[in-house]
């Protein structure tokens, strides 16, 4: 299994997840869990994000899930010729329902365990690797309900790790959030794991570490 679970984007290692992907470079990047933005500004986010990746060597795509909802074959076609998936941060919630639909929950949890393909995650793409989302409710709105969702909560996680992830820690931004979130899976004795903007949880194969 190789997995690449930062807090904010590639955090400090961008070397580090182009070597875990390989040398077919191609890759998927998604980011459906800003579905609840406006559509300009999220376009234009997303630009910003393909040309990081395009920067440090990827040949990257937004792979916008909301054209997949219902189409599961169709998903599993168009990730074929990729090494890698890259899921971007926003609500947690809406991520989880736009993998369900789309039906990039099944697929991946055969493809990354099988090791057909490299995972990497930012905030909410690193939580949604988890075993559950909970707690992450105290840091995003679970009942944010953006065009072409139900209204609905998935609580499962893709359960790669056996621990749960708390993004964004001692940040300026999301520091309140993040301290919520620990004290809810302290009071609940959940396995868990801080990062801090810049830190990423490497996997591969045997190799597990924090990059900090």
């Amino acid at each position: 299994m190789r997995l690449f679970l930062s807090s904010e984007n590639l955090g400090n290692y961008p070397d580090e997840f182009l070597k875990l992907v390989g040398p077919n470079k191609r890759l998927a990047f998604v980011e459906n869990a800003k579905d609840d933005w406006d559509a300009k500004d999220r376009k234009a986010k997303v630009e910003e994000h393909l040309k990081q990746f395009k920067d440090v060597g990827f040949d990257v795509f937004e792979l916008d899930l909301r054209d997949y909802f219902g189409k599961h074959q169709e998903l599993t076609k168009k990730l074929s010729a990729c090494s890698g998936v890259f899921v971007a941060g926003g609500n947690t919630f809406i991520l989880s329902r736009a993998f369900r639909y789309s039906g990039l929950d099944k697929f991946l949890y055969d493809a990354v365990r099988k090791n057909e393909l490299a995972y990497g995650g930012s905030s909410a793409g690193s939580i949604i690797a988890t075993p559950s989302l909970r707690g992450s409710e105290l840091g995003d709105h679970p009942k944010v309900t953006p065009k072409g969702y139900k209204d609905e909560i998935i609580w499962d996680g893709l359960d790669f790790v056996n621990f749960h992830v708390i993004p964004h820690y001692k940040s300026d931004w999301f520091g309140i959030e993040a301290e919520a979130m620990l004290d809810y899976m302290k009071s609940h004795a959940m396995n868990y794991k801080t990062l801090m903007d810049g830190q990423v949880f490497l996997v591969n194969g045997d190799r597990a570490e924090l990059l900090t």
